[in-house]
């Protein structure tokens, strides 16, 4: 695939994740979730960045940062250099963070430097991370024992009210949203060494190729590669 994303640990033993974008094409990842807060770093060309709290485009030299747990999909240009940097949420650098935002001017491309400019940086939204309907929404729709139209049921709306009420405040529906979270927790375990079988059969996902395609589309890698890059 060429131009896709490639992941790794940040150094021998960090909890920090780093992911990175060489694009010979343009490329886009659909809407998906992260459990730490991912930081965005443009070198070269743009990136856009689509969230529950509107979107962000990073042109080279700029950052942006989005919080754990908030919904985002992105897209950008062919020729396009962009690091990730996915970080637990109470890393001194991106502590009390609570919206997306974008740096500019930052000029930052190694890690080391990323992270120092989003600690050295003091203007960061301190409302909640999401809006307190929004998060109740989630931690419903987040649990896979009652279906769509219970949870419907019990709020006290129909099964399309409830889904359109979903879509408008968290960024996509309740089905896409169980979706990115299953995907979040097969990533989670092919970094921990499972197997892409194990991990598609615990999805649950009807085989190995159904959570490939998914994944890619999400993170722009195999299951196999990203497992393979956590190896050692």
């Amino acid at each position: 695939m060429p131009g896709s994303w490639t992941y790794r640990p940040w150094s021998h033993g960090s909890e920090i994740e780093l992911g990175h974008l060489a694009a010979t094409q343009a490329a886009a990842l659909a809407c998906h979730v992260h459990p730490d807060v991912q930081v965005a770093a443009v070198t070269e060309g743009w990136r856009m960045y689509r969230t529950t709290f509107g979107e962000f485009r990073a042109l080279a030299g700029e950052i942006v940062v989005i919080p754990a747990g908030v919904p985002h999909g992105s897209y950008g240009g062919a020729a396009a250099i962009v690091t990730h940097l996915y970080v637990p949420s109470n890393h001194a650098a991106v502590r009390g963070i609570s919206k997306p935002h974008r740096i500019r001017h930052s000029r930052a491309a190694l890690p080391n430097e990323i992270l120092d400019a989003i600690g050295s940086y003091d203007r960061w939204p301190r409302e909640p991370t999401l809006p307190a309907e929004c998060s109740a929404l989630t931690e419903l729709v987040s649990c896979d024992d009652l279906d769509i139209r219970t949870i419907a049921a019990r709020q006290g709306r129909s099964t399309d009210g409830f889904i359109r009420l979903f879509k408008r405040d968290v960024g996509m529906t309740p089905a896409s949203y169980r979706l990115a979270l299953r995907l979040a927790s097969a990533r989670s375990q092919l970094k921990r060494g499972n197997t892409v079988a194990d991990v598609a059969y615990a999805g649950p996902f009807s085989d190995q190729s159904h959570l490939g395609r998914l994944f890619r589309r999400a993170y722009g890698a195999t299951p196999a590669a990203y497992r393979s890059a956590f190896a050692d």
